[in-house]
């Protein structure tokens, strides 16, 4: 008899060791918030942040500044000198620098990590937006949204209207190696057959050489970029709602390509001028735009035909028609797609296959991956908020353990890869939303630090 009981609790035990957790469990040590900083202040709308888990200092880009915070105090360790207010920032690979854009003058800007002074300014197209650093092609990619036209097809005037346009400015006649795909800024569109009629172009992104300070190209998209992402090895992500598409686009191939047919003026870079003067200024005329390099990516897939080696277009299923951002396991080559209605798509980064989805929460505006623990974090900042973790056993066997109450309006997100702690941050600048104007008080935003 006591033998017959010990199988039967070995069973159970075995049974319950394979059963799937349920959503809100997180077996043998849940997540919880470990700390909660106040930062900021009135009016200080937070943009994007990203962390430096080598110097664990998390750099914050909102509306009137960009600040560093200290994550061991919990405290502000100081402001960027020179910078007025960001909106995308990216940090290098190699500590030494890092890059902001600057939507009022047109420019990224770049800092130094250590001194935290601005170093250096390159010129990009109007309204600079998302910065993504990319290490393996050593390429640096801002987006920037093109203002729609109006009934008479003129230009919409930009929200800020001191903002720089380059449709004033001298180009010379150069002719392209690729007239499908390359011109040169200023110039008339090259006719082809291939684009058909020509879409309205929607986004630009300027591409740089992080070695050299140098912008290499400008590439035209026919539709609103709203998120870029790289996990390394010379991939990168854009997000194509209007179009239901994620593009990859092959960066190593495109940084060969542009460091080859871009002309390179004798003498210094923009980087060595600007270093040696000690402060950042605009570099000279070889080094202006007017010259830049135009990828006609426009036409969308009909233009991709003759150059498939470097943009790839995924279409997206129904279940995530409109994509909000991603994460990528670069290990096993998996895209996981933050879609509508609370869930999470998981797509072959190869080629573009649905895999799987789950349920994450409502308004997913971030995600994150920790490679080294397999666990994959949803901001959802609609409801009364939450974050949604889900564990990756193998490949292709996801569970949702654990989903955490968080301010309804906590929406950005970084993970610190060493310590596997989660930095999450809740907006109360944002005065459309009554519920945050009412929760508010003055205050900027609050950054929770999540763990277990």
């Amino acid at each position: 008899m006591k033998k017959a009981l010990a199988l039967c609790l070995m069973g159970c035990a075995t049974l319950a060791a394979q059963r799937v957790p349920a959503p809100t469990e997180l077996p043998g040590d849940p997540f919880f918030v470990k700390k909660t900083w106040q930062v900021g202040g009135a009016g200080d709308s937070l943009s994007y942040m990203v962390l430096d888990p080598a110097q664990l200092q998390l750099f914050l880009a909102y509306r009137h500044s960009l600040v560093v915070e200290d994550v061991k105090s919990g405290t502000v360790g100081s402001k960027i000198s020179g910078a007025s207010g960001a909106f995308g920032i990216a940090l290098d690979d190699t500590g030494e620098f890092g890059y902001f854009s600057d939507g009022k003058f047109n420019n990224l800007n770049v800092f130094d990590r250590r001194t935290l002074k601005v170093v250096g300014i390159i010129p990009t197209a109007p309204n600079p937006a998302t910065v993504l650093f990319e290490p393996a092609s050593g390429l640096v990619f801002v987006v920037c949204s093109i203002p729609p036209k109006t009934q008479s097809g003129a230009q919409e005037p930009p929200v800020q209207p001191w903002l720089r346009t380059d449709a004033a400015v001298a180009q010379p006649p150069i002719r392209p190696s690729q007239p499908w795909l390359a011109y040169r800024s200023g110039q008339a569109r090259p006719a082809t057959k291939d684009v058909g009629e020509k879409a309205e172009i929607k986004s630009i992104v300027t591409v740089i050489d992080a070695n050299s300070w140098k912008a290499l190209a400008d590439i035209q998209l026919p539709s609103k970029v709203t998120f870029t992402k790289t996990a390394g090895g010379g991939q990168v992500y854009f997000g194509i709602p209007d179009k239901k598409e994620i593009a990859r686009l092959d960066a190593e191939a495109l940084g060969e390509r542009l460091r080859r047919e871009t002309p390179n003026p004798a003498g210094s870079t923009p980087k060595e001028e600007q270093l040696r003067a000690g402060h950042p200024f605009y570099p000279g005329p070889q080094w202006q735009r007017a010259a830049l390099l135009v990828l006609d990516w426009s036409g969308g897939r009909n233009v991709v035909e003759n150059d498939a080696s470097q943009i790839t277009f995924f279409p997206l299923e129904q279940e995530c028609s409109e994509p909000r951002t991603l994460a990528i396991d670069r290990r096993h080559m998996r895209l996981f797609v933050a879609c509508e209605k609370m869930k999470m798509a998981v797509l072959n980064a190869d080629n573009g296959q649905w895999v799987t989805s789950l349920t994450t929460g409502p308004n997913t505006d971030a995600l994150a991956y920790d490679f080294d623990r397999g666990l994959i974090y949803a901001a959802n900042s609609g409801g009364d908020g939450s974050l949604t973790i889900i564990r990756q056993s193998v490949t292709d066997s996801y569970a949702v353990v654990q989903n955490l109450p968080t301010p309804h309006w906590a929406r950005t997100l970084s993970l610190d890869p060493v310590t596997g702690l989660v930095y999450l941050a809740a907006d109360y600048s944002d005065l459309e939303d009554a519920k945050r104007a009412e929760d508010s008080s003055g205050r900027g935003f609050q950054l929770l630090v999540i763990g277990h």
